[in-house]
């Protein structure tokens, strides 16, 4: 009755073996949940994966994925503390003209991003689009821009901050 049948491999164990309670190699998804986070588990189990292979689940991805889960609510948290009531950051960007060359810049490797993980999922590539999205948020986002957006955060310019905090919000 479906038109369209995403196939996914196996998750298997740390040693490549198929998972199963005779082997007592299987793990209790709610263990998991509860120490790491549904998200974690979620994204772990979904990056870095291509259709139809098998997966090797280990401690160490999850763990990762539960950083990552952490680096998103930290500059999620960063943005928020930084608008205002009246802020008008989520009306929209600032004209280009307003821009400093790292709005622009993030822009760029924004718009990249889009077309990549649309291109990605489009072919049913979840991993591929997943992995461009970490390194996105860890490495430029948050490695880069929010640190480049820090000292017009904190100055007393109105437009400058406006606009960083505009663009900080869109991406």
């Amino acid at each position: 009755p479906f038109d369209t049948v995403l196939i996914h491999g196996l998750v298997r164990d740390a040693q490549g073996r198929k998972m199963s309670k005779s082997l007592g190699n299987g793990i209790d998804p709610l263990e998991i949940i509860d120490k790491y986070g549904a998200d974690a588990l979620r994204f772990a189990l979904a990056t870095g994966n291509s259709p139809g292979n098998d997966m090797r689940f280990s401690d160490e991805k999850i763990e990762a994925a539960r950083n990552f889960a952490n680096k998103l609510w930290n500059a999620s948290r960063f943005v928020l503390m930084n608008l205002t009531e009246d802020d008008e950051a989520l009306l929209g960007l600032p004209e280009e003209k307003d821009m400093a060359i790292e709005d622009k810049w993030i822009l760029s490797k924004f718009n990249a991003l889009v077309a990549n993980v649309t291109a990605a999922l489009d072919k049913f590539e979840v991993g591929v689009a997943l992995s461009a999205i970490y390194d996105f948020v860890w490495d430029i986002y948050c490695d880069w821009y929010i640190e480049l957006t820090k000292a017009r955060l904190f100055s007393d310019d109105a437009d400058r901050k406006s606009t960083a905090i505009s663009v900080l919000v869109y991406v």
